[in-house]
């Protein structure tokens, strides 16, 4: 698996991907309105995406300055994370630990310019699990068609050759 990190219009096709997040992808373009307009929370059915239910998350997009709060967090991303965010705010959890990769990438959502996409390897799972990879797109979502107030995230992992993982030096 190469990594990918892309952040990209919302029209332009998406990378390469797994199966999952274009079919997701695709499921937010149908409840899009139509062009210019973007979906909002409201238009986002669970019941029309059950299996993806374990691996999305929502954020509360705030503005000045930018800040993201996690209004949900799937099942199967706090068994495969090790906690729970709901309710947290990005810059004082995962953004602690990864640093700001995360931020810029939903601040570039959050603006309206795109959507973003990324794919390697998962530097936030419990210890166990660092033979995974993963791979996760963030979509806009927008209460009046316009002003982005949530963002819908969908994460998921794959295993990972131990070869194609970068290695750490350790300093003599």
């Amino acid at each position: 698996m190469e990594p990918c990190e892309s952040n990209q219009p919302l029209d332009a096709p998406l990378p390469a991907c797994d199966a999952r997040i274009e079919t997701l992808y695709n499921y937010w373009r149908g409840i899009r309105p139509g062009r210019p307009h973007l979906p909002g929370r409201q238009h986002l059915d669970p019941t029309a995406i059950p299996k993806f239910l374990p691996t999305i998350w929502l954020c509360d997009v705030h503005r000045d300055p930018w800040r993201f709060k996690y209004r949900l967090v799937g099942t199967e991303l706090v068994r495969m994370v090790g906690y729970d965010a709901t309710g947290q705010w990005l810059d004082e959890t995962i953004a602690k630990v990864k640093g700001g990769d995360n931020f810029e990438d939903l601040a570039f959502v959050a603006e309206g310019r795109g959507l973003s996409y990324r794919r390697g390897f998962a530097p936030l799972l419990m210890p166990e699990k660092s033979h995974l990879a993963s791979e996760r797109i963030v979509l806009p979502l927008a209460r009046n068609g316009s002003d982005i107030d949530i963002l819908l995230g969908f994460s998921i992992y794959h295993n990972a050759p131990a070869l194609s993982r970068p290695r750490r030096t350790i300093p003599a």
